[in-house]
C-alpha cells in the first residue's frame, strides 16, 4: 500500500516500532499519523512479565503521540492474536488502541460489527471499511496447468486441494487432511505447501500424510516465484480456519483466478459467494467434508467460478485501496 499511498502525495515512512526515537521525530512536527496493523508484535513476548513491560512502554509511547496531537489510524486484521498467547493483556492492549485511535479501518461491515460486540465500543463513527486489496501482478504467474502438474507429478485429470502458506494451530491442517481422508476417492489429491510453526506440527502432519500417496506435504517456506505453481496446479483453494476476522490468502487465491472453499464467517463470508466459493459453517460437525465433496461433485464447473473470483477481485487494486485510506487520513 505504501506505494500508491506516495504515488498520492502522502510521505510514508515504515516503522518497526514506536520507540523513542519515533515519538522525537513527532515531537519535531515531521510525522501527521501513525497507522498502526498488527499490534501484539508490539508487545507479546515469550513470558507474561516481558509481556507486562512491554505493553506498558507501547501504551505509554501511544499516549505521548496522541498527546503531541499525532493522529492514530488502526487497521483491524485480528481482534486477538491467532496463538493466543497472553489473552488478558492482548485484550487490555486491543482494548486501549480501540479506544484512542482516532480511526479504525476494517476489511468489511462483519468485522466492524465484531469489533464493537467484542471490546464493546461505543463510538462507531470512528470505523472506515476498506477493503484488502487484491494480488494481482504482486506475484508471477507464467506457469500453465500442465507445467504445474508435472511440476507437482500429478495427473492432469485428478482434482487438487490445495492448502498454501503458514501452517499454525488454528488453521485445521491436522483436520483438513482427516476430512480429506474420509473423501476416499482415488482422482482426489490433497496438497499442502507451507512451513509450520514448529517441528512438532510438521512431524504430526508428515505422519498423518504418510502411506497416503495422494497427500502431498511439501514444507518449508514457499518462495514467491513458486506460489504460481501450486495455484496454477490446484483446482480449489481450502481454508480449513475455524474462526478468522480477515483473510489475505483467500485475496491471494482470488487473484489466482481460483475458487475457494472456506467457512462462511467474518470478511471471508462477505468477500466471497456462491458463484466463486463452496461456503462451509464451523460450528455445525461435518460442513468442512460437505463443501469439499460438493466441490468434486461440481469438478467441471470449478474453472468457472475462479474466473468469477478474479472478476471480483479485480475492483480490489492497491491504488483504490490507498485512495480509501488516504480519505480516512484526512478525516482525521
Amino acid at each position: 500500500m505504501a506505494e500508491p499511498l506516495r504515488n498520492l502525495g502522502v510521505q510514508v515512512e515504515e516503522a518497526r516500532d514506536i520507540n523513542f526515537s519515533l515519538i522525537m521525530t513527532a515531537m519535531k512536527s515531521k510525522i501527521d499519523i501513525i497507522h498502526l496493523h498488527w499490534l501484539h508484535p508490539f508487545f507479546i513476548r515469550q513470558g507474561m512479565a516481558k509481556s507486562l513491560g512491554k505493553m506498558i512502554k507501547f501504551i505509554c509511547n501511544l499516549l505521548i503521540i496522541k498527546i503531541l496531537g499525532i493522529k492514530i489510524v488502526w487497521t483491524v486484521h485480528n481482534i486477538k492474536a491467532h496463538d493466543n498467547n497472553n489473552l488478558l493483556l492482548d485484550r487490555f492492549c486491543t482494548t486501549f488502541v480501540a479506544n484512542i485511535a482516532h480511526a479504525i479501518i476494517v476489511h468489511c461491515q462483519a468485522a466492524e460489527c465484531e469489533l464493537v460486540s467484542v471490546l464493546g465500543l461505543k463510538n462507531t463513527d470512528k470505523f472506515f471499511v476498506v477493503p484488502h486489496g487484491n494480488y494481482i501482478e504482486c506475484y508471477e504467474n507464467k506457469i500453465s496447468f500442465t507445467e504445474a502438474r508435472k511440476t507437482l507429478d500429478i495427473p492432469n485429470s485428478n482434482l487438487v486441494f490445495l492448502f498454501l502458506g503458514e501452517i499454525r494451530p488454528y488453521k485445521g491442517v491436522l483436520e483438513l487432511i482427516k476430512i480429506f481422508k474420509q473423501l476416499n476417492h482415488d482422482a482426489a489429491h490433497l496438497v499442502i505447501a507451507g512451513k509450520a510453526g514448529d517441528n512438532e506440527l510438521t512431524e504430526l502432519i508428515k505422519q498423518e500424510a504418510l502411506h497416503y500417496s495422494n497427500i502431498k506435504f511439501i514444507p518449508g517456506f514457499v518462495p514467491d516465484n513458486e506460489i504460481q505453481v501450486y495455484m496454477n496446479a490446484c483446482d480449489a483453494v481450502v481454508f480449513p480456519y475455524q474462526d478468522v476476522l480477515t483473510s489475505g490468502a483467500v485475496l491471494l487465491a482470488m487473484s489466482f483466478s481460483r475458487p475457494c472453499i472456506a467457512l462462511n464467517k467474518g470478511c471471508i463470508g462477505e468477500t466471497l459467494d456462491d458463484l466463486g466459493a463452496f461456503l462451509y459453517n464451523p460450528d455445525i460437525e461435518g460442513d468442512l467434508l460437505r463443501a469439499m465433496s460438493f466441490a468434486m461433485q461440481n469438478h467441471s464447473s470449478l474453472s468457472d467460478m475462479g474466473k468469477y473470483n478474479r472478476q471480483v477481485v479485480e475492483k480490489w487494486n492497491w491504488n483504490y485501496v490507498a485512495e480509501k485510506t488516504l480519505q480516512v487520513y484526512q478525516s482525521c
